[in-house]
């Protein structure tokens, strides 16, 4: 169970700092705890070594957590630039393709897997890109919708 809930705290943690611009590890911490999380100072610590995510300086001077990516860390987008990248869905035969802001992919997959819907088949992720593998015969405007539903700001 242990493990588990480890893997889980991982995960959010990844979440949380690839959707927000945070500059200390008490915003960290109280992201994690609004998600049902409670750890101490040196565990997240130990965990974003172990993720490999470290402070970056971003465009407004601030330093914030960011993701690592192929050697090399990149910053979190602003809220301006991810409004400014367009989020869109189109489809090709059985496979549906999600654009997203850089980063954000692996999220998008992740929470499309887990619904679990009888619709998706699963999921491949890069870094703005999820290819969806759809089941036989579904309806392309009602897979959409629900993705839609669960990603607001997709077109």
């Amino acid at each position: 169970m242990e493990k588990l809930d480890k893997k889980k705290r991982l995960q959010t943690i990844r979440r949380i700092v690839s959707l927000n611009s945070l500059e200390s590890q008490e915003e960290v911490l109280s992201a994690l705890r609004k998600e049902g999380f409670v750890c101490t100072q040196t565990t997240l610590s130990r965990d974003l070594k172990q993720l490999r995510i470290s402070k970056v300086r971003v465009r407004s001077g601030h330093n914030v957590y960011a993701l690592p990516r192929e050697g090399q860390f990149v910053p979190v987008p602003t809220l301006e630039e991810i409004n400014q990248t367009k989020w869109r869905l189109n489809f090709s035969g059985n496979l549906m393709v999600v654009h997203t802001p850089p980063g954000h992919a692996s999220m998008v997959a992740y929470d499309l897997d887990n619904i679990k819907h009888p619709f998706f088949l699963g999921t491949v992720a890069g870094d703005d890109t999820v290819i969806v593998v759809l089941a036989e015969d579904v309806d392309r405007e009602t897979a959409g919708n629900i993705v839609r539903d669960m990603f607001p700001k997709l077109t």
